[in-house]
């Protein structure tokens, strides 16, 4: 089975990574975390200064490297599948390499690390690499691929939605839910 996983808030916890970094650099500056997050120019200063550092200390949500190692053994392939893009953040050129190495300092192996693909454009990028089942903690993405007819999990650790239908709030249950699909 060919398995597509986003990275940031469903293989990782980007978003308590970027929740640390907005502190310091909001304690370097006269602006509140508020401000620098509803401010198109501060939010650009902000993640141009701090996102590579976000980038390559983010930590891994909790089983995410024993399922996969476990699928993987289970002839089970892996792309990476994100909105991660080298055209987000200027100071940021090499998105691909930096999500390499962290990926291999994580010891967790993708067949691919595709960037730059949000909602219909992640949808026909599963379509182009025949993904099985994309794992995945976006409403937006999950609702566009539905419409590619592409199979999905919804990654909700902090149980913000809903839907229940292959819905997962921890890597522990996404094995479950692969192996039910398998």
């Amino acid at each position: 089975m060919r398995i597509g996983i986003d990275l940031d808030d469903t293989l990782c916890n980007t978003s308590e990574t970027v929740q640390k970094y907005l502190k310091i650099y909001a304690s370097t500056t006269n602006f509140s975390k508020l401000d620098i997050m509803n401010e198109k120019d501060l939010t650009k200063e902000f993640f141009n200064s701090c996102l590579e550092k976000i980038y390559n200390e983010v930590e891994l949500k909790p089983y995410a490297k024993e399922v996969i190692q476990r699928l993987r053994e289970k002839r089970h392939t892996f792309y990476a599948i994100t909105a991660r893009s080298n055209t987000f953040v200027p100071s940021i050129k090499n998105v691909e390499e930096i999500t390499q190495k962290w990926l291999e300092k994580q010891n967790i192996k993708v067949e691919k690390i595709i960037t730059a693909s949000y909602g219909e454009k992640k949808a026909e990028v599963c379509q182009e690499y025949q993904i099985d089942i994309m794992v995945d903690d976006d409403p937006y993405n999950i609702k566009a691929m539905h419409a590619f007819k592409v199979n999905c999990i919804l990654y909700d650790d902090k149980e913000r939605f809903t839907s229940r239908e292959n819905y997962a709030t921890n890597w522990l249950e996404v094995e479950k839910i692969i192996e039910r699909n398998s």
